[in-house]
């Protein structure tokens, strides 16, 4: 408390391995600390490599207002899903990629507007993916095509050794024109340059016109710490990597120890009832 900073003004938060516990649900604490947040002034939104209809729960349960990102940033949507903003992969880097992805391995996944393909209906993580999306597939087949209207490209695999690697091809071959980053450790998300959490928390905070400054953000992956990078207040979750930690000003206790609420709890209610005796 000792160290200075703006108030904060806008919560932004990452959701898988954030909000939500390894089981991929949101704890009762999580929730209410969520909805203290909101309570003492503070805008709340989140951002997430999913896609608009897999956080659907997150928006009811959490009273989301706010416009969110999605796709790591590639969408940018009301809570009704009404299209605000939005960032396509360039034809030739999205046949690229997509060519890089297969060589190494990995299963292909296209995300193109609420359209779902994928390389492999058996492959590791579509069963979970089919349960957060609440529909299946469609089969890819040997035309991958389609993969030049994408919002983003996947590459997934069980392999995080290999993921790693292709992410570190990938970025060299189409650095400049794309962000590459592991959502997870067996996800290798792609989007245009300009579709990615760093970017995106900037949109973000220009719709609600709040200075980042005064905007907090909170996750566990190398995709936030490009939005760590942007904003006046950045927190760690205990089970990010210390490359993550690193990135960020605080840090907090794993998403299995419900590492969110006692972030809201210890770092930002706090600093928000600070500003607020401050302005008296």
């Amino acid at each position: 408390m000792d160290e200075p900073t703006a108030p904060v003004k806008l919560l932004v938060a990452d959701v898988d391995g954030t909000l939500l516990d390894p089981e991929k649900q949101l704890t009762e604490r999580v929730r209410q600390s969520v909805l203290r947040v909101k309570e003492s002034g503070v805008l709340f939104t989140i951002i997430s490599a999913r896609p608009p209809r897999a956080v659907q729960f997150l928006i009811d349960a959490l009273e989301i207002t706010e416009p969110l990102a999605c796709f790591n940033g590639a969408l940018i949507c009301t809570p009704r899903y009404e299209v605000l903003s939005e960032t396509l992969l360039e034809k030739d880097d999205a046949s690229h990629v997509a060519t890089m992805i297969l060589d190494h391995g990995l299963d292909l996944w296209i995300f193109r507007g609420a359209e779902w393909f994928v390389s492999r209906l058996n492959g590791p993580h579509v069963e979970g993916h089919v349960k957060a999306l609440g529909h299946g597939p469609r089969y890819l087949g040997p035309d991958y095509t389609m993969c030049r209207q994408a919002n983003k490209l996947v590459g997934v695999s069980d392999n995080y050794a290999e993921v790693k690697r292709c992410e570190a091809e990938v970025l060299a071959t189409c650095g400049p024109r794309i962000s590459a980053t592991r959502s997870a450790d067996y996800y290798l998300d792609v989007t245009h340059r300009d579709a990615n959490k760093g970017r995106a928390v900037e949109v973000l905070a220009a719709m609600l016109k709040v200075p980042l400054e005064n905007v907090a953000t909170i996750g566990d992956m190398p995709t936030d710490a490009l939005m760590f990078a942007k904003t006046g207040i950045s927190i760690a979750m205990g089970n990010a990597s210390d490359e993550v930690k690193a990135a960020a000003k605080f840090k907090t206790t794993n998403n299995s120890e419900d590492g969110f609420a006692h972030a809201m709890e210890e770092i930002v209610l706090p600093r928000v009832a600070k500003a607020a005796g401050a302005q008296r």
